[in-house]
């Protein structure tokens, strides 16, 4: 049987020609060292002349399961591809983040069932949503999103043995609905970028909708981002195909990630409605990608501590839109600000925001035309409060109800 490609010292060599041979656009460091001690390589793809706080942020990692080879060499792959002349703008818009080998020891170690790290502790159970990683590997894979705060994440992983198999899992935030949706929508994007290379995959994506204790799985709960497992055939295609296939479907992703779409103003990876959906969104208040990544984060963990729903009143009674944030006391973690969205019927016209007992200032607030009606979106540069926070809109409309309220 010959050494699966590539080893963990082929990606410690190439990992650091990738970065000689790019020196502006690349550069080579290591998160942190494995159980065993060997180092955990990192490369940063993008363009120095523009300020990070101004792009989005893509994490691309490989080699979490040490016996599957593909996700080692896609990573490499997706690496040289963006050094390419010819998609230099994405390094213009992104951070990409690539992590050839997540998991050393198990790469090192070459069993065919050696799926976790040196002490046999795999992916799926490193990152318990309450607590800090469990291994040395996941602790440093933890500081390095908690620095960076991605807005996507992919682990890229094979099929070990040979197989067509599962296409992607994908992992829900705490805005379970909107999430799911969202991810469906982009999986079956990143499928028809593989079929249109070549690479057709035969099963459908798997929602994992119970929490999970690996890394995609604390990021989207713990941070909003957008994050899936992508699994590709090994020992079916030849590798160069394999990575072929693998890229492909990580360029459909950036390019999703500089679109705008899914109820954003401005082009990032489907992330920024952290709560609720089109008539009423929750989303991060900030001046550039930074500042609204941390705001996210933010969000979710508040989220997380005491929000127990969110949502726009089901009755617009006397023409107001009402969207309520209500905070148990057992929240600790609040952002510094944030921003609601809504939409009216398009013959609205609204006349006056507030939030709680204040009117917003006009330049708070602003409407503008999109799919379905108006859209209504204000900015609260405060903290929300425990109890109910509500977010009121005012609106006056051409007509009049044709059905009377009884209750």
């Amino acid at each position: 049987m010959s050494t699966p490609y590539p080893t963990y010292e082929d990606v410690m060599r190439e990992a650091g020609e990738i970065a000689a041979a790019s020196p502006t656009l690349a550069t080579y460091s290591e998160v942190g060292k494995s159980e065993e001690g060997r180092p955990i390589p990192l490369l940063i793809i993008t363009d120095p002349a523009i300020a990070s706080e101004h792009k989005s942020v893509f994490l691309l990692s490989g080699g979490t399961d040490g016996n599957e080879e593909v996700g080692r060499a896609v990573a490499l792959g997706m690496a040289r591809k963006l050094l390419e002349p010819q998609y230099r703008s994405h390094l213009q818009k992104q951070v990409t983040l690539i992590v050839p080998v997540t998991n050393p020891d198990g790469t090192v170690r070459e069993q065919a069932d050696k799926l976790g790290n040196a002490r046999g502790i795999d992916a799926a159970s490193v990152h318990p949503h309450n607590g800090p990683a469990l291994t040395a590997e996941g602790r440093a894979m933890r500081q390095l999103v908690e620095t960076w705060i991605p807005d996507a994440h992919v682990d890229f992983h094979g099929l070990a043995g040979g197989s067509m198999g599962d296409y992607a899992f994908l992992y829900p935030t705490v805005n379970r609905n909107w999430s799911i949706a969202v991810l469906v929508q982009v999986a079956a994007e990143l499928d028809k970028a593989g079929a249109a290379a070549g690479y057709p995959q035969s099963a459908q994506p798997r929602i994992w909708t119970e929490p999970r204790m690996n890394l995609p799985g604390w990021m989207a709960r713990n941070q909003g981002a957008l994050c899936m497992v992508v699994e590709s055939p090994e020992n079916y295609y030849p590798i160069e195909d394999s990575v072929r296939s693998g890229v492909a479907r990580m360029l459909r992703l950036l390019e999703i990630g500089e679109e705008v779409g899914y109820f954003q103003t401005m082009p990032n990876y489907p992330c920024d409605v952290v709560s609720g959906g089109r008539m009423g969104a929750l989303m991060p208040w900030g001046a550039d990608y930074t500042q609204r990544r941390q705001c996210r984060r933010a969000m979710a963990m508040m989220i997380n501590e005491g929000v127990p729903w969110f949502g726009r009143e089901a009755r617009d009674d006397g023409w107001v839109a009402r969207i309520r944030l209500p905070i148990e006391d057992t929240v600790r973690t609040f952002p510094p600000g944030m921003v609601f969205q809504a939409t009216l019927d398009r013959r609205a016209v609204p006349r006056e925001v507030r939030w709680n007992d204040c009117k917003l200032a006009e330049d708070q607030w602003t409407i503008a035309s999109g799919t379905g009606g108006l859209i209504v979106r204000a900015e609260v540069p405060q903290p929300p409060q425990p109890g109910q926070n509500i977010l009121s809109i005012l609106y006056e409309v051409p007509f009049r109800r044709h059905v009377t309220r009884l209750d």
